[in-house]
């Protein structure tokens, strides 16, 4: 959820949501649910922790069923099945996918920690304000990422999508202020509303008209291709100054390109925890601090950014 790689991660996306129920059509999954839901009138209450995350009897049959069918699975070497899209993990302390929420934390905790390097470096520069604001996106966006995969509910689903969205389009913010050096609200003013309106219109038909994922994939793929384009525009820019790093984004856009691009070896879970969804998480947070570091440097190296500027 970082520049680069929207176009890739949510096409891969899209593809999984629409394919990766094959265990949803085993007569041997829809019985077990069934039987197991029939009984739920006379079951014992879950344990604290699972109603602590909104555990029923009946979405606990649906796990438990899952679990069950995939260890015969493996115990006679058969393929594991995805279900409602997703593979059965694991689930620890009620928590639906243990690896993606350890990552998407660390990944939260590598813009937060970002806070004191962008106030401390760039005391005065006009990007400063920008950054803050990035920090606080990125924070929000991983810890709605976080949620989302504790447990997989539509509110918690459409946060992090929504969050994902806005992190995306703040990106093109930044490269968009810049690639023109706005250094004033005025300025920067007309920016900003042009892309928050489309971002309103876009969040307002998912959530009020309807949430469609194809139409959610493309946004989201154009704004990233958008992203990446200014961000080699900045990096050209940077050539033609005699920036030192001017090669930086370039690098880190294809290394986000890569780590998104884990998504496409959609294997079964290893330890039935690690999937390629929850390695792309891990790829990407020590991306997320080398991207600081550059956005800092960067700013401090244009510290004329208030005057005359050739390109």
């Amino acid at each position: 959820m970082f520049l680069g790689g929207g176009f890739l991660f949510l096409l891969l996306l899209s593809i999984r949501v629409v394919w990766a129920s094959s265990g949803d059509r085993q007569i041997s999954f829809q019985h077990c649910v069934q039987h197991c839901k029939q009984k739920c009138t006379e079951a014992k209450p879950l344990a604290f922790h699972l109603r602590l995350l909104l555990w029923t009897c009946e979405s606990d049959c649906d796990y438990q069923c899952q679990r069950n069918i995939t260890l015969r699975a493996q115990a006679i070497g058969k393929p594991v099945h995805q279900y409602h899209g997703k593979w059965p993990f694991i689930r620890i302390m009620g928590v639906q996918e243990p690896a993606s929420v350890v990552f998407s934390i660390l990944n939260g905790l590598m813009h937060l920690k970002s806070w004191k390097m962008v106030k401390n470096n760039l005391s005065t520069h006009p990007m400063r304000k920008w950054l803050c604001v990035f920090v606080v996106l990125g924070t929000w966006t991983w810890f709605c990422s976080a949620v989302f995969h504790i447990r997989d509910f539509p509110l918690t689903e459409k946060l992090d999508y929504f969050s994902a969205a806005i992190n995306v389009l703040y990106m093109f913010f930044l490269g968009i202020v810049r690639v023109f050096r706005l250094d004033n609200w005025r300025q920067t003013q007309i920016v900003a509303i042009a892309c928050a309106i489309p971002y309103i219109l876009h969040v307002s038909y998912l959530s009020l008209v309807k949430f469609d994922y194809g139409y959610n994939m493309m946004a989201n793929a154009v704004v990233g291709l958008l992203s990446n384009v200014v961000w080699l525009v900045v990096s050209i820019q940077a050539f033609r100054n005699s920036q030192p790093f001017w090669w930086k984004p370039i690098v880190l856009i294809v290394l986000t390109d890569l780590a998104f691009g884990l998504e496409a070896f959609d294997f079964a879970p290893f330890m039935d925890t690690f999937d390629a969804h929850s390695l792309w998480h891990a790829a990407t947070i020590p991306i997320v601090s080398q991207w600081y570091n550059y956005l800092v440097e960067d700013a401090k190296w244009d510290a004329h950014l208030e005057k005359p500027h050739k390109n």
